[in-house]
């Protein structure tokens, strides 16, 4: 069931799929919004219910009051799940940055957390490790796109059909849907909100980290290039963010470190079924049996 969700904090589009006891909680990467789950939905259906939503700034959601900051961003998650009076136990799954309000929502409810999952997440080591041209281009392609979609919406330069086969991955229903979305023209401002706030989210994660009691899986790409092309990024450069993560996973009180083989940034995140695949199957053996 999709649904807008008015909240103190502001509007948010949300959809609630499957019965279940459990409740997996999603939160997308920087850049997207919860149409990107596609066949990692369809195997976590399979477990139990599943709760998408984009976060303020993102697809049907207003833009946000405050700094984008993660703290505020789980309170702000928690509010609509008490609006929605969706109770635990919980499994909070965070995409990239959507990693960070994953760990802190567990972390403010233990007790109703099942465990929490993080695909190829944000984190200060990760950053380290990427060319200093990476995340200049990065924002600067996400200026450009804001002041274009000013001057001419994107939705009017791209016909659906031409801007859904961008997500071809994705099962036929997510593609246009995501598409629309990130035509918006307030969607890019949503983006620079969270870049304003990269800084001071990595220096608040580490003082995270020890806090947080819920079991976690830390999931990284085999084949990482983040939002660009894989051959301009080496392979030595996959390896470094790789260990990265694993010393993510060894800094967490009590936590798994896997590498997804054949999976980019992208496909670990819902746009490949057999990552999906592998993905559910790891969730299934950790926290159900």
């Amino acid at each position: 069931m999709e649904r807008i969700v008015e909240t103190v904090d502001g509007r948010f589009d949300t959809r609630l799929t499957g019965t279940g006891e459990v409740t997996f909680i999603l939160d997308h990467g920087m850049m997207s919004n919860h149409h990107q789950w596609g066949w990692l939905r369809g195997e976590l259906l399979q477990l139990g219910r599943v709760f998408e939503y984009s976060r303020l700034g993102y697809g049907k959601s207003s833009r946000g009051k405050t700094k984008r900051f993660f703290s505020q961003q789980a309170a702000e998650l928690g509010r609509v799940l008490d609006v929605l009076t969706i109770d635990g136990p919980f499994l909070f799954i965070g995409h990239s940055l959507g990693a960070y309000i994953s760990l802190e929502l567990g972390r403010r409810r233990p007790d109703e957390t099942v465990g929490i999952v993080l695909l190829d997440p944000s984190h200060p080591e990760v950053d380290v490790e990427l060319p200093d041209w990476y995340e200049r281009m990065q924002e600067k392609w996400n200026r450009f796109l804001y002041v274009l979609s000013h001057i001419r919406p994107l939705a009017w330069l791209i016909p659906d059909n031409l801007g859904a086969r961008m997500f071809k991955s994705l099962p036929k229903a997510d593609r246009v849907p995501l598409w629309r979305q990130l035509s918006r023209t307030h969607h890019w401002r949503g983006t620079l909100d969270e870049w304003d706030t990269i800084a001071h989210n990595n220096q608040q994660i580490l003082q995270l980290v020890p806090h947080v009691t819920p079991p976690v899986l830390v999931l990284s790409a085999s084949d990482w290039a983040g939002g660009m092309p894989e051959k301009w990024l080496n392979k030595d450069l996959t390896k470094r963010i790789n260990a990265a993560h694993e010393r993510f996973a060894d800094s967490l009180p009590d936590a798994r470190f896997h590498l997804i083989a054949n999976t980019n940034h992208y496909t670990i995140a819902g746009f490949s079924k057999e990552a999906a695949e592998r993905i559910v199957q790891l969730i299934r053996t950790t926290f159900f049996e």
